[in-house]
Formats: structure tokens, sequence, C-alpha cells
């Protein structure tokens, strides 16, 4: 069986758990696309420093070390580069972002040179490649249902407890796809939406020109995988059937994925196992994404494939729930192989 190329959308926490639990199955031909506009936290730092001359990299660092082997991560100096490029200065600008600026720099904004530096330095071969969707700078735009418009990512942070749900997403200039990211999804066998924030992580990457005729020339089978918990602003009361309609709007494609996981666990159901955990979510205005079979109906009769399994485990301190890539890594594994 041949080795299955595999392609990986999206950002913040949520893609590099996907891309580590593809890791550990043992998939070694992985491309890992992140959004390049974020302006939140210590990459708007950098980017404001510079301008907005510079595009975020603090996803497609994170996708990277996702890449790395589990094999690997005992050695000392593996441990040693992760710890080194997490030190954030009292500028709050973080060493990690600091090293790969320089290194982009070095190779003139060539990310596979960058990568195979990173290589040879810390003797390994990573699992794959990580790249941005575009290497322009550019801000995400974004207006509400009050017809409110917005600029910048840090944006979509700073309103997350409204009630004003976000209507439509765009960027302040056009920009356009880079050449890698548009083989990598020309050549997939597989592409996997990965959760995180619905328009900041996932559908800004569809943003840039030539992304959207990518995805729609491509022969890839393709997988969402849904949030845990919704976004006040973003995500809010949540249904299969919204995330097939927005990805339709996005992606331009009627069938925007043929395989949906989703948690077992329905919401009702979880309030009553873990009940603190949702009173802390409603704090914050979310909740759980969890359906019944009805919620799906519209999507099977549409071809799509629902794939119900818990692959979350909760955070003992601070009572979250999170993506879990032990438990992530069989399911995809299973439909991976089964339809290779």
């Amino acid at each position: 069986m041949s080795t299955p190329r595999i392609v990986t959308i999206g950002g913040g926490s949520g893609a590099p758990v996907v891309v580590r639990a593809l890791v550990q199955t043992g998939f070694t031909d992985i491309c890992a696309i992140t959004a390049a506009t974020d302006t939140g936290g210590r990459t708007g730092i950098v980017r404001s420093d510079e301008r907005d001359r510079v595009i975020s990299v603090s996803d497609l660092l994170r996708n990277l070390l996702a890449l790395i082997p589990p094999r690997e991560l005992a050695r000392t100096q593996i441990r040693a580069f992760t710890d080194l490029i997490s030190f954030t200065d009292g500028r709050n600008r973080n060493l990690g972002y600091t090293i790969y600026y320089a290194l982009l720099e070095k190779y003139d904004n060539d990310f596979p040179a960058v990568q195979k530096h990173l290589e040879n330095l810390l003797q390994i071969k990573f699992s794959g490649l990580a790249i941005p969707v575009t290497d322009k700078p550019a801000n995400i735009c974004f207006s509400t249902q009050t017809g409110a418009t917005f600029v910048g990512e840090h944006e979509l942070d700073r309103q997350s407890l409204s009630t004003n749900t976000i209507t439509r997403i765009w960027l302040d200039h056009p920009v356009t796809a880079t050449k890698q990211a548009l083989a990598a999804i020309d050549q997939a066998n597989w592409i996997i939406f990965c959760p995180g924030s619905l328009y900041g992580s996932v559908l800004s990457n569809f943003l840039p020109r030539g992304a959207t005729a990518a995805l729609k020339s491509s022969a890839a089978r393709k997988i969402l995988i849904t949030n845990l918990i919704s976004d006040r602003n973003q995500t809010h009361n949540f249904t299969p059937a919204d995330y097939l309609q927005i990805f339709q709007k996005y992606t331009r494609l009627k069938k925007p994925f043929d395989y949906i996981i989703s948690p077992r666990t329905k919401t009702l159901d979880f309030l009553g196992a873990h009940p603190q955990i949702a009173s802390n979510y409603a704090t914050e205005h979310s909740h759980f994404l969890g359906w019944t079979p009805n919620h799906f109906k519209s999507l099977t009769q549409t071809g799509i494939r629902p794939v119900l399994s818990d692959t979350f485990s909760v955070t003992t301190h601070l009572h979250r729930i999170r993506h879990d890539p032990v438990k992530l890594a069989p399911v995809l594994k299973k439909i991976i192989q089964n339809n290779n």
C-alpha cells in the first residue's frame, strides 16, 4: 500500500493535535497548511513592530513541532530546542518566532529550506512539511449581524463573548496562495479540516487567490473534524448542517468534505457527565457541540459519512476538554487506511 499524501488545514491549538495524531499513527507524508494572518498575542506584537510587513508564523511553528516523530521527542537535543523556542523575553517577544523569521530572511522566504536547516540542526527528519497558505502579509476583516466591521484576527478573540455573530470574512487586500500549498492540495490523497477557530484558523485558508480553485480540482477525499466547544460569536448553537453550509460558502464546493468526525456524546449527556466543565464554559457563553443522529440527516443525504467518536480528554487542572491525539489517531487511521 502506498503512503497516503495527507494535507491538514488549520492552526491554533487544534491543528497540531491532528498532526500529532497522524504522526503517531505512522503517516510520514503530511503537509500542514496554516493561515498567516494572526494578529493576536505575541504574534501581533511582532507583526506590529514590523509594520505588518511579515506574516504570522505562530501556527506554522506549532505544526512544525507537531511533525517531530515521537521517537525523537525524548532526545536531549530536541527537548533543549523546544524549551529554547518557547522562551519569551521582557518585551513579550518569542524566541522561536525570532529564530524562524531570521531563517526566513536567510533563505529568502523558502519555507522548505528553513525546515531543512532545522532538520540538519536537530539531526531529525520531520514527518512532513509545515507551510503557510500564503507568504504575503494580509489581515482578516469580518462583519457581524449588526453590520459592524472589524479588522485583524485579534478582534475575533476580543469579540469572542459577543452575541454579535460573525457573518462574513475577507482579506484587507488580495494575496496569492503559496505554490507549495497549491501543489500539496493538488497532489493530496486526503485533506483534513482541523478543529479550531472556524474563521481565524480554518476558513481564512480559503481566502488567498488560488486556494478554492485548488480544492475544486483536487481529487483528495476530505475530512472535517468539528469543534468540541462553541465560540459565542462564531459557532453558537452550530449544527452539522451549519458546518456544511459555511464550508460550501467558503470552499465553493457542493460537497466540501466526505467525512465529518464529531463527538458521540450528545450535548445533554455531556451536561450530565461533566456538569462542572459545562458550567465553566457557560460563563464564557460557550457549550459542548454534540448532536443526535437526526442532526446529520442533511449531510448523509449528500453522501457525507458521519464518524461519531469521543476523541477528547478532560484536562484536570483547568477543567477543559481538548481533542486527544491518542484517541484521534486510530479514528483517522481507520478512515484513511480503509479507503486509501
